[in-house]
């Protein structure tokens, strides 16, 4: 039994060794129609190791038909690494639900067998999938399990991938001194052991972590030394992952011939290998460095470019896209066209949240099967109990007849007793795990729709699932927007503009928030916000009037530290206003009534850095805020109504 076990284990690692050479791949699935059995499950899972990243969907296709075969012959070590090959072709496939379940399927295998080793491997993808799916604490926490098994073995091609992944992990998390020190300690052992292929590997990912530490030049000399070793090992993929890592960095140093040389070197290579989101991801970047440069016929080419090879074949990447409509928001910005500009860029920005609620939901079916794997372990521990039972009787009997039977019975006895507890406290802590997940991914999802929605409707959209329309009497109504915003926005890159316009409506939110106020959306650089709704207070235009002063004092100080000069025309109306939940997959709170309409209005007959004000705003606030009348305007669909500007002080700034 121990020489058959041993057999299994050395063949185990043997498959997992395995490395198709691209010129065998046709010959090995014209093999597949002659072949049965074990041979043929060694072929399906060279098959599917080869496809892992080029083509993850037709790796999971060999993966799936290689684990029926095993699992009909009954080949534990066998299943247990195809499991393992099929949960890295999913995380290749961004299925990460898929990948945690083949994952955690072959780790109970390998663990069962204990060969330390190959759990070791299974714990680095654990690691992988956890880190694809933003939960870092989970990542490092298998990566160091691997770690701890790889040194027990002394595995030293292990012990340099943990700290590798490790060190990517930690770069991910912006520990930039933590992620190098682990990324160098995995190079310095490569180097050790001389596989050049790891090597590059290393000097790559050391490259990233100087790369977004801002120190371009050490980026360039790790970058550089890995293209070196690609080179010499005729790796292409590695080539063209390293000339395009070259390529971001003249990007960013804005040295735009070179950065288009190494970014154009990597798309011809990418071309010839067919990988289409390669393609795609780098002729996004060659588009960026067109719009640098104002070449936007050219831009436009490349950006176009990258959607159609993403479609290819069928390739759905919410990541690249979201990226690729970004860009084309510059670049239609960059043009004058704000219109398109601001489509692309609300596409985006949708995209992005798309891509978060997948991630809750997958979380979500994780939770599910988990619930549903408790139920059938709950099931299996009544069989358990339903035996023992059954053996108490028979040792009863047992035991009339001989006192050695019985012994023997207790025996039995404990050995099942002590398989239930490491049954259930292996239940236990995949449920504890589970829930932890499911517990900070709810809290994420929570923050992300207090974000959008008030307080209490959120609850309402959580609770009751619906929310419905309510009118306030008593509001007062904040309306503002850039002067001369076209003039300004003309002479900013877009992602200037943006970060403009973000940190001034920042510190706008945080004002409004201060004085219990409610933004309720921007428009472009237009900003409305209410005091009075959907939570009554009876001190609503005050806190509006004193949060319009603020603004006012915030941008005056502002101005004098900076050399762009921000200035908006603030309009306030009191009055009443029904609000309630737009849309149905898009939920956004919206108000509406006349009292908006005039509080526009009120915005309009404004001036650079005024407030101005209605009648009923005035007959609210006049006791508390110094006001100047300026008297009857003709207002479009009002006709004839009286103003004023609120004229603050020093002292009215808290």
């Amino acid at each position: 039994m121990k020489i058959l076990k041993k057999y299994l284990l050395m063949l185990m690692c043997l498959y997992s060794s395995i490395v198709l050479a691209s010129d065998d791949i046709s010959q090995r699935e014209k093999q597949l129609a002659t072949v049965t059995g074990q041979p043929r499950i060694d072929i399906l899972n060279e098959l599917a190791n080869f496809y892992e990243e080029s083509a993850p969907q037709k790796s999971i296709e060999y993966g799936k038909e290689a684990f029926e075969l095993a699992t009909a012959a009954s080949n534990q070590p066998v299943i247990a690494m195809v499991l393992n090959q099929l949960g890295v072709a999913f995380i290749n496939a961004g299925d990460y639900d898929n990948a945690l379940n083949s994952l955690l399927k072959s780790l109970a295998v390998r663990e069962q067998i204990g060969d330390n080793k190959a759990v070791a491997e299974t714990f680095i993808n654990l690691g992988i999938t956890y880190w694809r799916l933003s939960d870092y604490e989970k990542a490092l926490d298998y990566c160091f399990k691997a770690l701890r098994l790889y040194e027990a073995v002394n595995y030293s091609e292990g012990i340099a991938k943990a700290w590798h992944n490790l060190g990517i992990i930690y770069d991910i998390m912006k520990d930039h001194d933590k992620g190098l020190e682990f990324l160098l300690k995995a190079l310095r052992l490569r180097e050790v052991l001389g596989n050049k292929e790891a090597i590059a590997d290393s000097l790559n990912n050391i490259g990233i972590v100087y790369y977004y530490s801002g120190e371009y030049q050490k980026a360039l000399e790790y970058y550089s030394k890995s293209l070196e070793i690609q080179k010499q090992i005729n790796n292409q993929k590695g080539i063209a992952k390293s000339l395009n890592n070259i390529g971001f960095v003249y990007n960013d140093m804005e040295k735009y011939d070179e950065a288009l040389k190494y970014f154009t070197e990597s798309l011809k290579i990418w071309q010839e290998i067919q990988n289409s989101f390669e393609v795609a991801n780098v002729s996004n970047n060659i588009g960026k460095v067109y719009i640098a440069l104002q070449q936007y016929a050219k831009a436009d080419f490349y950006l176009r470019q990258g959607q159609v090879w993403a479609q290819k074949k069928g390739l759905k990447s919410k990541d690249f896209l979201s990226e690729n409509y970004e860009l084309f928001s510059n670049l239609y910005a960059a043009q004058g066209d704000y219109k398109k500009a601001l489509e692309f860029y609300k596409d985006s920005a949708d995209l992005i949240s798309e891509i978060f609620k997948e991630k809750i939901q997958k979380i979500a079916s994780i939770q599910t099967r988990y619930e549903t794997e408790k139920k059938q372990q709950e099931i299996e521990l009544l069989k358990k109990e339903n035996d023992i039972k059954q053996l108490q009787l028979a040792r009863q009997q047992l035991r009339q007849n001989s006192l050695l039977g019985g012994f023997g019975l207790v025996i039995v006895l404990a050995f099942v007793l002590y398989r239930l507890y490491r049954l259930t406290k292996k239940a236990n802590f995949v449920l504890a795990e589970a829930h932890a997940a499911i517990k900070i991914e709810k809290e994420k999802a929570d923050k992300l729709l207090l974000n959008i929605l008030p307080y209490r409707i959120a609850n309402d959209l959580k609770e009751k699932h619906y929310t419905e329309p309510e009118s306030f009497e008593n509001v007062t109504v904040y309306f503002s927007d850039v002067v001369g915003f076209t003039k300004l926005a003309s002479h900013l890159e877009p992602k200037a503009l943006i970060d403009e316009l973000n940190e001034i409506f920042t510190a706008f939110d945080n004002i409004i928030e201060q004085n219990h106020g409610e933004r309720i959306k921007t428009i472009g650089d237009a900003y409305l916000c209410v005091c009075g709704m959907p939570e009554p207070n009876p001190h609503h235009a005050q806190n509006m009037v004193r949060s319009a002063i603020q603004i006012v004092h915030y941008l005056t100080e502002r101005n004098q530290h900076t050399s762009l000069k921000w200035q908006i025309r603030i309009g306030i109306h009191t009055g009443s206003v029904v609000g309630g939940v737009v849309g149905i997959k898009k939920y956004i709170y919206d108000v509406f009534g006349d009292t908006i309409n005039t509080a526009s209005r009120m915005e309009s007959h404004s001036q650079p850095m005024k407030i101005n004000i209605s009648e009923t705003t005035y007959q609210l606030i006049k006791d508390e805020f110094s006001v100047v009348d300026r008297g009857m305007f003709s207002v479009k669909g009002k006709g004839e109504m009286k103003m004023y500007f609120v004229e603050p002080d020093l002292s009215e700034i808290p």
